[in-house]
């Protein structure tokens, strides 16, 4: 049975493999990956069409992948370019060095990029956003995002998605410790929905 004190190693999944990285952020429990506090949020929440954005705006587009390739240069540095459609226009993505991106993204998916807009000659792109496939239940996009302390092999994408996890499995082996007079008086959140909203506000 898991409870707060359970050890990460002894969690159900990937964890016992991630173990010696998390305990380098200090998380050795399921209590310390619950309260592993993101540090700052990246504000994705304007969401735009495609003809709406404007150069420098940070901003979160949707729409449907028109083509994906890798392009690679003689000095095996590689691109990642993309082009995404909505029904208002196009746009251009590109990431670097990341070459699983064209594999991950297939012709036709519905996808939700969320990063800075930049203008190259005539043409509007984004470079290196943040992505995720599907057209709903949005965790890296499209809102306010947590940004955690990292450690190599450990992404804030990666530990948004497991918290997100353990904490919808778990909600309910957080106790309040604090008096419920106490809350009501100061007008304060119950710890288990405080916590859900310092991690996905």
């Amino acid at each position: 049975m898991v409870s707060l004190d359970t050890n990460i190693r002894s969690l159900p999944g990937i964890y016992k493999r991630y173990a010696s990285l998390l305990e380098k952020l200090e998380i050795f429990s399921l209590r310390d990956f619950l309260f592993h506090i993101p540090t700052r949020y990246d504000d994705y929440s304007l969401i735009s069409k495609i003809s709406d954005v404007q150069p420098g705006e940070i901003v979160t587009i949707r729409g449907e992948v028109a083509d994906i390739k890798n392009q690679y240069t003689r000095r095996s540095f590689s691109l990642q370019k993309a082009k995404i459609k909505d029904e208002t226009g196009e746009i251009n993505i590109i990431w670097f060095n990341q070459p699983y991106i064209a594999k991950n993204i297939s012709l036709g998916d519905k996808i939700s990029l969320s990063g800075k807009i930049d203008l190259k000659g005539v043409s509007l792109q984004m470079i290196s956003p943040d992505y995720e496939i599907g057209e709903i239940n949005f965790l890296h996009t499209g809102r306010l995002v947590p940004v955690y302390p990292e450690t190599r092999g450990v992404s804030s994408k990666w530990l948004r998605r497991q918290i997100f996890k353990l904490l919808t499995e778990n909600i309910n082996e957080i106790e309040e410790f604090m008096p419920e007079d106490l809350l009501k008086r100061n007008k304060l959140e119950i710890l288990p929905k405080a916590l859900l909203n310092i991690h996905f506000p």
